[in-house]
């Protein structure tokens, strides 16, 4: 009895579709960003830039996971 090799398109299609599920978040933290921007226009708080920098940190680790998925993958 031989193990059940996985056959490379169902590979090369789990890839393309993490890939594209990493495109799909990288947009998501891109929205939130604007989103901060409006919020920050209408409500004025003392911890907006702590709020923004989680939220640009955000933005960046997204677009560092999307770069290396796809030198990895």
């Amino acid at each position: 009895m031989t193990p059940t090799v996985i056959p490379a398109v169902a590979l090369m299609t789990l890839k393309i579709l993490g890939i594209v599920g990493l495109c799909i978040y990288t947009v998501f933290a891109g929205v939130l960003v604007r989103q901060e921007q409006l919020m920050a226009h209408v409500l004025e708080e003392q911890f907006q830039p702590i709020i923004r920098m989680f939220i640009l940190v955000h933005l960046v680790a997204s677009l560092l996971l999307l770069i290396c998925a796809i030198i990895l993958l």
